[in-house]
């Protein structure tokens, strides 16, 4: 018997896909051996049992004796093992001696069954803990119990190297991070089918790329033969609904209503698959029915759609053959393969000519955009998937996409892609650097972004809105379209295990020059949506970016709920906007001002903004540098790879803003006319009254249409701001729109001009450089003093003149 593996969201043995289909098994009143667990008879035939109804796996809540393994190995079952310590729970007072004792005992003991469980192949995983209460985490302190918890699952590690280690979750302590475990586990009942899907996709993202287990489901039946059908019914709902949403395992609560707590046997307690007596309840057969389905035997309410994956190649050759295999090897019907040869100088069509069932495309080389056309005009299929060359699906890949897709106003579908574990070091640190292809959830099964290897778009939608723009010919197309759909007041699902394999770059050089590009890609990006580009070129979300391979819980805020006793003690996370924008304005800028190092012994008081641009750098480097989960089995390998990837993460800033800058590119999208706007009085300098109109917001979408035709770079309200919208006049100088509707039949737009942070700073500076040269001061406040004028006339005359060009002001 081999052991269980990892396979991205779910998992193996063998090669072939482990279903994970598991029940808990205790704990019972300790026998003879002190051990809390049934005579071996009893075991022998419980696992009789338990193999005969479908179950692959046993989860104990403490270490498994000798006994009990060899027994799971005869009836081919697998072991899910807990390993069992006296948490914080049992003190009384807890004071820094016992915490410490705590933690060195649960070190002992993890250690030492680790060690007597190590190579056995019949353990899939080991689980350090089980539900540490809510109220005890909070006492003892979040970050202590994560770091045990992180120090318990290295304990394991260097034990039995490879063998998958857990920690057992639920929803009360949802905020604790445990982002250093091979795989989620959490115990959840829930027993409405809405509810347990809303949560299993939170859930789902809170795992990022590993797999996600139910450790506990299940029902309580009470008397009588309705309670056994209640629970039956409870039970078939959660795992069709754990099996809908991709989830990599699930345990049922509980094989026996057998059950013992300090030796102490539980009455009343009836989450039994069995009795007492081992007779089965109506849940039973449930689930002798479930584990014989996969994700292909679910009905979706308006059946499977035909899908077509779309691949688009130019120079592939090194990467399509695995792709195609992967592919070929799909059991979905009915199902088309197509791969768009984007005009290939390589070997890419004889590759796809190798696959008989592919359908190849070939065309001029025109582009990504252009491919991606051409290759959802050649499918016949309801549903248009789109898939890189250097990436391949998991096997369950169509089938998730297809029930993501499924619901009612959707125009799109998407999922993750995740770096294959065999790549080499040099793609593992690309992928766990900025700037790759990640999407953008507006809520947890809702997104606003999925990047182009991995997204699947109705064919209806993709004609209503005429396919991708030819102009993007290797990056942006996936981002202008999405957000094309949304537009078109359609929503883009998500579906957590609708995932693929995508190969990273393998080097420095390949990925800064593909963040170039993505840099290209910006510019014409933000020429297509100006309103969704912050002031930098860089696109302004609306959602949270999804970063699998960052601290998942950074920025948090929990709900504890009054008292710290609320069921669901959710993370509310403040968005990545603050770090990430640092790192978009900071980075470049601190580097721009290092370059005039060279001139300062000739002018000492450059030491002073090289010296701030210096610490700026080094603080944006550590905390880069802290939120990247690191790999490595030392702590001298981790933290040269935490270094490694931030070196990365500063690079990439640079690069891709110097591709957002200079293009490079003869590609030019003409913005369309503005609206004319009506008539309108300058009743003041700053103020202007509009009549003859209909909406004030459509009065204010017209005049940021006009100004941003003009040249101005304006940013509209998202809703957060005092304001309709801000107009960027220089680097010092910016001017707020505001807008009222009085009085009646008049809307009047206020403009209003402030200063800028840039405005202060440079002061500063200039105050700073007085002291030790007056004609560098001089120098640094004339420069001020003009980029301020500028400021002025253009949110003043300029801002005008444009509403005056538009028609709308006499």
């Amino acid at each position: 018997m081999a052991g269980v593996e990892i396979d991205g969201k779910f998992f193996s043995l063998n090669g072939r896909r482990f279903a994970f289909r598991g029940v808990t098994y205790g704990t019972f009143a300790p026998r003879e051996d002190s051990a809390l667990f049934p005579s071996r008879s009893q075991i022998k035939s419980d696992f009789a049992s338990i193999q005969n109804s479908g179950f692959d796996t046993v989860r104990t809540y403490t270490e498994p004796p000798d006994d009990l393994l060899d027994l799971a190995a005869d009836w081919g079952l697998h072991v899910f093992a807990g390993v069992h310590w006296n948490d914080w729970r049992y003190l009384r007072g807890a004071s820094r001696r016992q915490q410490r004792e705590v933690a060195r005992d649960a070190r002992q003991i993890v250690a030492g069954a680790a060690r007597r469980l190590a190579g056995n192949d019949t353990v899939a995983a080991i689980s350090v803990g089980n539900e540490i209460p809510a109220d005890v985490v909070r006492w003892v302190g979040t970050s202590r119990v994560a770091s045990l918890v992180r120090e318990l699952a290295d304990t394991v590690r260097e034990q039995d190297p490879g063998r998958l280690v857990t920690y057992a979750n639920y929803p009360t302590t949802e905020y604790l991070p445990l982002e250093a475990l091979d795989f989620l586990t959490f115990n959840v009942f829930l027993e409405g089918a809405n509810d347990l899907k809303r949560y299993l996709n939170r859930l789902h993202n809170l795992a990022g790329d590993r797999p996600l287990v139910l450790g506990e489901l299940g029902a309580h039946a009470s008397a009588g033969e309705y309670g056994d059908c209640a629970q039956a019914s409870a039970i078939r709902l959660q795992l069709e609904t754990a099996l809908e949403r991709g989830v990599g395992g699930t345990c049922v609560f509980s094989w026996t209503d057998e059950w013992s707590v300090a030796g102490e046997q539980v009455l009343g307690w009836q989450f039994g698959l069995t009795r007492t007596d081992r007779s089965p309840r109506a849940a039973l057969r449930v689930i002798e029915d479930f584990n014989r389905r996969s994700v292909a035997d679910l009905t979706p309410a308006h059946g499977w759609p035909s899908v077509a994956v779309v691949i688009c190649a130019y120079n592939a050759e090194s990467t399509l053959e695995e792709c195609l295999r992967h592919v070929s090897a799909l059991d979905y019907r009915p199902l088309e393969v197509i791969v768009v040869d984007d005009g290939s100088r390589d070997d890419t069509v004889d590759v796809a000519r190798g696959f008989p069932h592919v359908r190849l495309v070939r065309i001029d080389h025109a582009g990504l955009g252009a491919a991606r056309n051409a290759g959802y005009r050649a499918a016949r299929s309801e549903l248009i998937a789109y898939l890189d060359s250097d990436a391949y699906p998991c096997p369950e890949w169509p089938y998730y996409l297809a029930l993501g897709a499924s619901e009612a106003g959707l125009g799109g579908v998407g999922g993750p892609n995740i770096p294959p574990p065999a790549d080499p070091r040099g793609a593992r640190r690309v992928a766990r650097a900025s700037g790759g292809p990640i999407h953008v959830l507006l809520e947890d099964d809702r997104a606003e972004h999925v990047p182009g290897c991995n997204m699947a778009f109705r064919r209806t939608v993709l004609e209503e809105l005429g396919g991708f723009d030819p102009i993007f010919t290797s990056a942006g197309d996936d981002v202008d379209f999405c957000w094309k759909v949304l537009d078109d007041g359609y929503e883009i699902a998500f579906h957590p295990a609708a995932f693929v394999w995508h190969h990273r770059r393998g080097s420095t050089r390949a990925y800064l020059r593909q963040q170039r590009g993505y840099g290209r890609a910006d510019a014409l990006v933000a020429l297509r949506h100006p309103a969704r580009i912050n002031a930098i070129g860089a696109a302004r979300w609306v959602g949270r970016i999804y970063r699998p391979t960052t601290g998942a819980l950074r920025g948090q805020r929990v709900y504890h709920g009054l008292y710290a006793t609320a069921p669901f003690q959710s993370v509310y996370s403040s968005g990545t906007t603050v770090l990430d924008t640092a790192q978009q304005i900071g980075v470049p800028l601190a580097a721009a001002v290092l370059l005039v190092t060279p001139a300062t012994p000739f002018v000492p008081v450059l030491l002073v903004p090289v010296g701030a641009a210096a610490v700026t750098l080094l603080a944006l480097f550590t905390i880069s540098a802290r939120q990247i989960l690191p790999q490595g089995r030392s702590a001298g390998a981790r933290a040269r790879f935490q270094i490694s990837v931030a070196m990365l993460d500063m690079a990439q800033t640079v690069v891709r803003l110097w591709g957002r800058t200079f293009p490079g590119t003869d590609r030019v999208i003409v913005p369309p006319p503005p609206p004319s706007l009506p008539s309108a009085v300058l009743l003041t300098t700053r103020v202007m009254a509009f009549s003859d109109l209909g909406s004030r917001g459509e009065l204010v979408g017209a005049v940021v249409a006009a100004l941003r035709y003009a040249g101005f770079f304006v940013q509209a309200s998202t809703g957060w701001e005092t304001c309709d919208a801000c107009v960027s006049g220089s680097l010092t100088v910016k001017a707020t729109i505001s807008t009222v509707s009085a009085p009646a039949g008049v809307v009047q737009l206020r403009v209003r001009r402030w200063p800028r942070v840039a405005l202060g700073v440079g002061l500063a500076v200039a105050g700073a450089a007085l002291v030790a040269n007056a004609a560098l001061a001089i120098v640094i406040v004339m420069a001020l003093a003009l980029e301020t004028a500028r400021g002025l006339w253009r949110t003043g005359p300029g801002v005008r003149r444009a509403i005056q060009r538009a028609g709308g002001m006499s």
